[in-house]
């Protein structure tokens, strides 16, 4: 058995259980803009990267981009960590360089909190791509205001709940709402259309 197996091995039943070194490996395959596989079939996730689905805006471009990064090269993992998923959620090296700090500024996913030594780092990229407004922060995927005036409903998704939810201009938080439309947000021109589509009026719309 390798050192990189005998270490999933060893900690797959320690979601929380923190690696303090590194792991080299050749990447297999990409699945999507935050994970991919490496040679002994261990899914890897980028820590503190939360990119789209390939289905949702920018979704296919981000999954373009890891693998122009990292595919059929050799990665170090620094600092991994087993999620309840069974994958292994680490900061990704390739040739020196940090992927998931250079996935985030080119705008190809957004920070999710983190207590990764590169937090910082990451903050600040989410911050440079929000503020340049590229990739699903740019005016395709990130939308303040609706393209359609007659498609006004909001389809948020509800972090607290964990469920999908539709506001009409009339709901509280309206306006404070921002369709991000990586993560699957869009608007709608119809309740019934929201409805259809698997979202559920917000609770604090009368």
């Amino acid at each position: 058995m390798s050192k990189w197996k005998k270490l999933v091995v060893g900690v797959a039943t320690a979601a929380t259980l923190s690696l303090p070194y590194f792991v080299g490996e050749n990447v297999k395959d990409i699945k999507d803009g935050d994970t991919f596989t490496i040679g002994n079939g261990q899914l890897i996730r980028l820590y503190g990267l939360d990119a789209p689905e390939p289905l949702n805006c920018y979704g296919s471009e981000a999954t373009r981009r890891l693998s122009e990064l990292i595919s059929g090269k050799r990665v170090v993992l620094r600092e991994p960590i087993v999620d309840h998923y069974r994958r292994v959620v680490a900061l990704v090296y390739v040739d020196g360089k940090l992927v998931n700090e250079m996935m985030i500024r080119e705008g190809f996913g957004h920070y999710e909190r983190s207590g990764q030594s590169e937090s910082q780092a990451l903050r600040e990229a989410n911050q440079y791509a929000r503020a340049n407004k590229l990739g699903i922060y740019g005016p395709e995927c990130y939308q303040p205001d609706p393209p359609d005036p007659k498609c006004v409903i909001k389809g948020n998704y509800d972090r607290d709940k964990y469920k999908w939810v539709y506001l009409l201009p009339t709901c509280p938080y309206y306006n404070k709402t921002i369709i991000e439309k990586f993560k699957g947000e869009r608007y709608f021109c119809s309740e019934l259309e929201a409805q259809k589509a698997g979202f559920t009026k917000a609770a604090f719309c009368k």
